[in-house]
């Protein structure tokens, strides 16, 4: 067949080789068994299906994203190609501009918001269809480069862990396969595919890494992908360890009315940092309306909308790493120490995303500020003068206004959240929550003030505190209303 592996040597499988092994790489199946290929046309997919389509029930669904002029082309190809195999062939048009205009709504890429129709189209028809599972083409190749792109993306064992061969719905037939099996075997058998435009635009991290880094690491590093390939294995056997044994030590209570998750504090600091990650990584899994996981879904490179994305481990390490941090946001949780226990509850990226409404203020120094209806004056301390651990300047501010106020050290962050049918907003110094404002009907407003004493300041002043060097002590004054 041709196309010989340059760092082995070793010539490609014969076409009936190619097809045993991605007919083993299916597992077994009742006879009978429907399956659903994704075919964007591409050589892996189109390969995919004609290995295939001699041995098992398939039905096939491209996606038409409506983002490429030529794409309405590419859906009468992979057509043709089905009616000449005789497979059952679905084409979902996307109207233009519609992924475009996701795009911009929900922060993501266009990559990103493609993939999240992709796949819920693709779900849909596997309902329709009764499908047993979803067959995609990914390559070894694709292992390989999706190792690369999460070691650049600093992952952790979960995400620098092999693909599977099946994961939940999914099926990859061609795992075991390179890219030059799959184009051996497209050659040999006269197999038409497409090359979209767009798979060589080094806007792209995947492309990078496909165009530039590769080809450095086969002239330099001629065994780089058996290196990286065996690391990605050990990898996935070092997170289903983690996962077990964080289970095992780490035991949550749910709090259903708080939407929260709770494990005693003392037992939980005295795991090893690395059980403490996972245990808070499974904690935000429960809390997600979706139960979605990480790495989970249709592809393992897969970018979730920004008020669905997981934390990364770099931020959960601010808080599973340091037990003196009172608290943190995560984006989709936040985790705090709370009454002799850690909490993780939904956070403010969950709770804008079921609200629909969603606003932050971030407040570095001194000054007069405005917020969805709210005044907020942020007074700085006199330059010298300390009564009762307070500076003067503030302790006056006190006494003169007849405002709702609470201290806090700069910066602050104001973030728009929802709770018990209320619109509330909370407050975040570099302590924890220094307040939290609530609104009624009528647009009073309710404050929980923080509390800031001598021994708390000391703390702030300590480097080893992890907060910065000479935090600011302010008073902040708030008024009017949330207008939500």
């Amino acid at each position: 067949m041709g196309l010989s592996d340059p760092e082995t040597g070793i010539p490609p499988p014969s076409f009936e080789t190619f097809e045993s092994i991605s007919a083993s790489n299916m597992g077994t199946w009742d006879p009978g068994t429907v399956f659903l290929a994704a075919v964007s046309g591409g050589p892996d997919s189109m390969v995919m299906l004609a290995a295939l389509y001699r041995h098992y029930k398939v039905r096939c669904l491209h996606v038409d994203h409506g983002i490429r002029p030529e794409s309405s082309g590419d859906a009468q190809r992979v057509q043709a190609f089905c009616k000449d195999l005789g497979v059952p062939c679905r084409v979902v048009s996307i109207p233009q501009g519609k992924i475009a205009e996701t795009a911009k709504r929900r922060g993501l890429g266009i990559e990103g918001a493609a993939r999240v129709f992709r796949h819920s189209i693709w779900q849909q028809e596997v309902r329709r269809l009764g499908a047993a599972r979803i067959l995609v083409g990914h390559t070894q190749d694709d292992l390989l480069e999706t190792a690369l792109m999460r070691f650049l993306r600093g992952s952790g064992p979960a995400g620098l862990a092999a693909m599977p061969r099946e994961n939940r719905r999914i099926i990859r037939p061609l795992i075991t396969l390179s890219r030059r099996d799959v184009l051996a075997y497209a050659q040999t058998k006269n197999i038409p595919f497409i090359i979209d435009a767009t798979n060589a635009d080094i806007r792209y991290l995947r492309n990078r890494i496909r165009h530039k880094l590769v080809p450095c690491l086969d002239e330099h590093f001629p065994y780089w992908r058996k290196a990286v390939g065996s690391l990605a294995e050990i990898q996935r056997l070092a997170a289903d360890f983690l996962e077990k044994e964080a289970r095992k030590q780490v035991a949550w209570e749910a709090d259903p009315q708080e939407n929260a998750l709770y494990t005693p504090e003392a037992w939980f600091f005295a795991q090893h940092p690395l059980i403490r990650e996972e245990a808070v990584f499974q904690a935000v899994d429960r809390l997600s309306a979706a139960g979605k996981k990480r790495g989970a879904g249709f592809e393992p490179d897969r970018i979730n909308p920004k008020d669905d994305a997981p934390p990364r481990r770099q931020s959960i390490r601010l808080f599973t790493g340091k037990p003196e941090r009172t608290s943190l946001d995560l984006g989709a949780a936040r985790i705090e120490r709370q009454r002799g226990n850690v909490a993780v509850r939904a956070g403010s990226a969950l709770r804008r995303n079921a609200f629909g409404k969603g606003f932050a203020l971030l407040i570095k120094e001194a000054g007069v500020y405005t917020l969805k209806g709210l005044k907020i004056v942020c007074r700085s301390p006199a330059a010298s003068g300390h009564e009762a651990g307070l500076p003067a300047g503030i302790l006056a501010d006190i006494q003169d206004t007849k405002e709702a106020g609470f201290f806090a050290c700069l910066p602050v962050v104001f973030r728009h959240g929802y709770a018990k049918g209320r619109d509330r907003i909370i407050v975040e110094d570099p302590m924890g929550q220094a307040a939290c404002i609530f609104s009624d009907k009528e647009k009073d407003m309710m404050m929980v003030l923080g509390k800031v004493c001598k021994k708390e300041m000391d703390k702030m002043n300590k480097k080893e505190k992890g907060i910065g060097e000479n935090p600011v002590l302010s008073f902040i004054i708030v008024s009017g209303g949330i207008d939500a």
